[in-house]
């Protein structure tokens, strides 16, 4: 195969193949991210991983011998940038990814197949309780696993007496 630089033309049908890999890629990735659950992702949306790590391979291939060279590599990072503008400025989109807020914990009880599916075990819910200055979970009346992976609580009254004093 002949090597396409940037001043070379390839031919069209390489370039709109990157762009459909890309497309394809990004979404399975993304899909991939979503079933595998948001404390995954840490405090990160998945789309920002998903960009960062395709336009990084993406970006790499294009000072490869390939058939759409730098043409089909500059394709693939505007397709990648394009459906992370897209999934950031489309509420249906951002909100598939984000999801609904989880309750985890509630009126004293642990709601455990809902920790299990998205991994959150006691020692978590004990750690957001510590940053908020708290004991233990168990000060707090309501914690919610929100759709950015983050642990957040409402602390009872009990505990907010404990914390004047």
């Amino acid at each position: 195969m002949e090597y396409v630089g940037i001043l070379d033309v390839p031919p069209l049908r390489f370039v709109l193949l990157s762009i459909v890999q890309t497309f394809t890629l990004f979404v399975a990735v993304l899909l991939g991210l979503k079933v595998v659950g948001r404390r995954v992702f840490g405090e990160k949306g998945p789309q920002d991983l998903v960009i960062l790590v395709l336009i990084a391979e993406a970006a790499s291939s294009g000072l490869n011998h390939q058939g759409a060279g730098y043409w089909g590599s500059a394709a693939s990072v505007i397709t990648i940038l394009l459906l992370g503008w897209l999934s950031e400025k489309t509420k249906v989109i951002r909100q598939f990814i984000e999801g609904r807020p989880v309750f985890l914990y509630e009126r004293g009880t642990l709601n455990r197949t809902l920790m299990e599916k998205h991994m959150v075990d006691e020692t978590d819910l004990d750690s957001a309780a510590r940053e908020y200055g708290l004991a233990s979970y168990h000060d707090f009346t309501t914690i919610v696993l929100e759709g950015d992976g983050a642990v957040t609580g409402v602390v009872g009254p009990h505990a907010l007496k404990m914390q004047k004093k």
